[in-house]
């Protein structure tokens, strides 16, 4: 590896080599048509013709020949480097909209090829399948000299991906690179060494990213949309040449689609962990499609991290684990413990999202952005100064199913080095969906620290406030929240559908204790007990609470013991006994009143 790296600027020039000027030949035309798969959006192709671009909701000038800005973010720059646009243009459909396009590609083709950005093969695999899957639009009907330069930038591109590879790309970039070199070994197949490179590099980049049960290593749920999209594409151009489909890739679409299915809501978008948005259901599904045909929903993700309850219409996504691995974690938010919920096609209790301004982006990472609890001035994770996790705290996780009662508990440490305690959450939901329960509990605490639990809401839901709790109105339903401590209302932001949304989120910290109480937790000095039942709601009939078993009652196994009443212990190595007072335990409730 050293020494591809000390010859990565002589490999590069090789490659750059352009073929127009030696013995090789240059096929006329691609000698299979690849078609784009995806829509676009014809908006922006109008944008396009009238010189301006439309990038995540900015307007931009187009200016002719230049294609990197240091004052770009990294975002645009590689949107506009990618050729990913010509879609736009194709969906416009307009005579114009074909004459731009083929006017900046050939804008890009007058640079030499040592003034191309090529440094990224991920953009140059992106920017290679584009042309050819928009090539009947745009260059079908060009010249003959057009259509020769553009043979030729296929050719010297591919082997700029071959030089860089497998170096210079990871994630699903990687597949990206790679879905560009195939889109150009089955279009010139007098070229075998792009499908050579490619079936050799295909592997071992699949299996560095896609996790045993489907998910993507970098835990973020738009990353896994972006790697099933790769290998749909991959496999749609290999069906289309009829080349023999590499088992890894089939395999890999197979396992992922389910596991994408498991990440969304029911309104068909994206759960907001670890850096995702929301993404357009529609694109989702037609994602899927083209992956995989079957329509399974993964039961469980116990690589990547996510637990998964769903009775009825209700459905809860947790983020159980820790920190993807170094090199993986660049987008890793200390988002441990929190929840998203949602019922039928509405979202209730949400994380706040991800951005790609600079400053959103960094403060989204902390826990503040999340349905989780926090503690002041102290953080679960350390960031570097590249962006990756210096510091991962240790999660566990346990899940179990009895009369239809989903119980999930989870722990993580990430408080505890700063003198914060251990952090426990506790989650039930009923057999029919209607009531979710959850017991807050932070032990072994050593300084005196404030803490508060966010309950960030959608936009969508709108409050009221009732003598015991609050109503919580959506669109199609009405829930009722109730809690132990004292609930505040406070203004909170949701990005997860690209732009930021003024919303509400209720921040529960512990009630003061009444001085004339004689419960036990009135005092300060004393342990609380470990007690597991939910104090009812006033305005709550008892019978629909779910009843919150003790530890070792079967819902909720002794971690102990290696088995429970028959059910499986799933939980990893339970944490140390508390040497310090635990702080009393926090419990909430959030039921179904009408729908």
């Amino acid at each position: 590896m050293p020494l591809r790296r000390w010859t990565r600027g002589a490999r590069l020039a090789y490659a750059m080599r352009n073929p127009l000027g030696g013995f090789a030949r240059v096929p006329a035309a691609p000698a299979v048509a690849l078609r784009d798969l995806w829509s676009g959006n014809a908006a922006g192709g109008e944008q396009l013709v009238r010189n301006q671009t439309l990038f995540e909701g900015t307007q931009r000038p187009l200016i002719e020949g230049e294609w990197d800005n240091p004052q770009w973010p990294e975002a645009y720059r590689r949107w506009l480097q990618g050729f990913t646009w010509l879609q736009d243009l194709r969906e416009l459909g307009a005579e114009s909209a074909r004459i731009k396009a083929r006017t900046l590609v050939a804008q890009w083709m007058e640079q030499t090829p040592a003034e191309r950005p090529i440094s990224d093969p991920s953009i140059t695999g992106a920017r290679l399948a584009a042309w050819l899957g928009c090539y009947e639009f745009f260059a079908a009907s060009a010249d003959d000299s057009f259509r020769q330069q553009l043979m030729a930038s296929l050719i010297m591109e591919a082997r700029s991906i071959m030089a860089l590879m497998p170096e210079e790309a990871k994630g699903w970039r990687a597949l990206t690179a790679l879905k560009g070199l195939l889109a150009v070994a089955v279009s010139l197949p007098d070229y075998p060494e792009f499908l050579t490179r490619y079936l050799r590099l295909i592997d071992s980049t699949i299996s560095q990213q896609i996790l045993p049960d489907g998910g993507h290593i970098t835990r973020c749920p738009e990353d896994l949309l972006q790697c099933v999209r790769e290998l749909a594409e991959m496999l749609y151009i290999l069906q289309v040449a009829r080349v023999p489909l590499p088992t890894s890739v089939l395999d890999a679409a197979n396992r992922s689609a389910p596991a994408l299915r498991a990440m969304r809501h029911g309104d068909g978008g994206l759960a907001l962990f670890n850096g995702s948005c929301e993404q357009n259901p529609q694109f989702i599904e037609h994602v899927l499609s083209r992956a995989s045909r079957t329509r399974v929903v993964a039961a469980g993700l116990p690589e990547s991290g996510f637990a998964r309850l769903n009775n009825g219409r209700a459905l809860l996504i947790a983020d159980a684990a820790s920190a993807a691995p170094a090199g993986y974690d660049g987008s890793a938010h200390a988002g441990m413990l929190s929840f998203e919920f949602s019922s039928g096609r509405q979202r209730l209790i949400v994380n706040c999202g991800s951005s790609i301004q600079r400053g959103w982006a960094e403060a989204l990472r902390y826990p503040a952005a999340h349905s989780v609890l926090e503690l002041a001035d102290l953080t679960p994770m350390r960031f570097d100064a590249n962006g990756g996790i210096s510091q991962k705290p240790q999660v566990t996780r346990q899940t179990s199913v009895q009369d239809g009662v989903h119980c999930l508990s989870m722990t993580h440490d990430g408080y505890k080095p700063q003198g914060g305690g251990l952090y426990s959450r506790k989650i039930y939901l009923d057999k029919d969906g209607t009531v979710l329960q959850g017991i807050e509990k932070l032990e072994d605490v050593s300084i005196p620290v404030p803490l508060c639990i966010r309950f960030h809401l959608h936009p969508d839901v709108s409050i009221e406030q009732e003598e015991d709790g609050y109503l919580l109105h959506t669109p199609e339903e009405t829930w009722f929240f109730w809690s132990d401590a004292h609930i505040e209302i406070e203004e909170s932001v949701y990005l997860g559908q690209g732009k930021c949304e003024a919303t509400r989120q209720f921040v529960l910290t512990p009630a003061q204790p009444d001085q004339n109480d004689e419960d036990v937790h009135s005092s300060p000095e004393s342990e609380p007990e470990e007690d597991t039942e939910f104090a009812t709601p006033p305005d709550m009939p008892e019978e629909q609470m779910p009843v919150v078993p003790e530890v070792g009652s079967g819902l909720l196994a002794d971690p102990s013991t290696p088995k429970a009443h028959g059910l499986e212990n799933t939980l990893l190595p339970p944490p140390p006994v508390p040497q310090a007072p635990s702080k009393p335990p926090i419990r909430w409730s959030l039921s179904l009143k009408n729908a």
